[in-house]
């Protein structure tokens, strides 16, 4: 693409997740007319700052300029999860097998952020109780904080039942933000 005259604005996974980003920066300093952005985010925080850029490049912004753009966009996208159960990441070596007991036994919930930052990773809050709840409660706070942009929301899930899947649609769209 450079060859054929085009520029590139790369938006990669989080640097601290992925070693996309400084492979894309790597590639700039040897092509030259590619613009890396680190989401600071994972697949889905980067694919909305790639329909943010979309919209820059059909209002005719340049790829310079719409990289720059974007940059100051990441501290705006918000990335977090609620983990059900934790049998998975005990799978990965997160967190141990006495964890995972205690977790399900108390019925916790942990929220895994991003940190939009730097990319990384940490738990944040950890509720307690039903799924469906604590989903409820997750929604409700995390649109409570004025720091996130309320233009769009993508509910991404492994699993749910439709039913739950169902009642966070509508809880999203009761808000009348998106």
């Amino acid at each position: 693409y450079i060859d054929e005259g085009y520029e590139i604005v790369h938006i990669s996974i989080g640097g601290a997740l992925s070693t996309s980003h400084q492979q894309s920066k790597l590639a700039a300093q040897e092509l030259g007319n590619i613009y890396p952005v680190d989401s600071c985010c994972l697949s889905t925080g980067s694919g909305m700052l790639v329909l943010e850029a979309v919209e820059m490049l059909e209002k005719g912004m340049g790829a310079a300029e719409i990289a720059e753009a974007v940059k100051k966009l990441v501290p705006k996208v918000h990335g977090s999860f609620i983990v059900d159960k934790l049998d998975y990441l005990r799978a990965g070596g997160r967190c141990s097998t006495v964890a995972v007991l205690g977790a399900n036994l108390l019925g916790i919930k942990p929220c895994i952020e991003i940190n939009n930052a730097d990319g990384s990773m940490t738990v944040g809050k950890k509720y307690r109780g039903k799924f469906s709840k604590v989903l409820n409660q997750y929604i409700t706070e995390k649109l409570a904080d004025p720091t996130i942009s309320k233009k769009r929301a993508v509910i991404i899930h492994a699993g749910l039942s439709d039913d739950i899947l169902e009642a966070v649609s509508q809880q999203l769209h009761s808000r009348n933000y998106f």
